[in-house]
């Protein structure tokens, strides 16, 4: 019978995640110190003492430390979600917007710096549905997951696709960030990405008979 238990990463593995760290540490403290496009990759490689190819080979591009970012915040938001099988699709829903909220209130200025630059760099396009790579892939499919297990319940309306649904919620509440981080924290992020879930749970929600 095979084992249940995960095998333990391989030394080259941790090798790897080991640098992922020590790269985004370094980006960090760099963007701390002057801003985003000021900064270059060899500067984030000795900073962090690897070399440019274990930067290209784990991120692809400075593009790419938004992404781990974002795969941290769905990391703990799948961890953030109610343990017992009972809890609702709303839920868990709103277990992942706490969970955004949360990640970025709890951000210095460097992440917040990048961000602002993705959002000029791409505009628009950084939440198109036609974006071959999206930011936030595996909140998509966590927030995918929840509907479809909420369409099957009966609890959601099931008319349009998990995946599209999936796509209205995390660009809605992406766009709910990216104004709050332009506009300053003069904004409040949990008040706006929870009225962008709220308007469309009322949408989605089937009513109890």
């Amino acid at each position: 019978m095979a084992s249940s238990h995960p095998a333990a990463p391989t030394l080259r593995q941790r090798k790897r995640q080991r640098a992922r760290e020590e790269i985004y540490a370094a980006a960090l403290d760099l963007l701390a110190e002057r801003p985003y496009e000021e900064i270059t990759i060899d500067e984030i490689c000795a900073r962090a003492e690897v070399g440019r190819a274990s930067f290209y080979r784990i991120y692809g591009a400075k593009a790419g430390l938004l992404l781990e970012f974002n795969h941290r915040l769905a990391r703990d938001a799948r961890e953030a979600m109610p343990a017992h099988e009972s809890a609702t699709a709303v839920e868990r829903l709103r277990a992942v917007q706490r969970t955004l909220v949360a990640h970025w209130t709890a951000t210095g200025p460097a992440l917040r710096e990048m961000l602002r630059a993705f959002l000029t760099e791409a505009g628009p396009a950084l939440f198109s549905a036609a974006t071959e790579a999206p930011p936030h892939p595996e909140l998509l499919s966590l927030v995918a997951r929840i509907v479809e297990r909420g369409q099957r319940t009966g609890e959601l309306d099931a008319r349009l696709e998990p995946s599209f649904v999936s796509w209205l919620v995390v660009t809605g509440m992406a766009t709910a960030t990216g104004q709050w981080i332009t506009g300053g924290e003069r904004a409040d992020l949990e008040r706006a990405t929870g009225d962008v879930l709220e308007v469309l749970l009322a949408g989605l929600v089937r009513p109890v008979p």
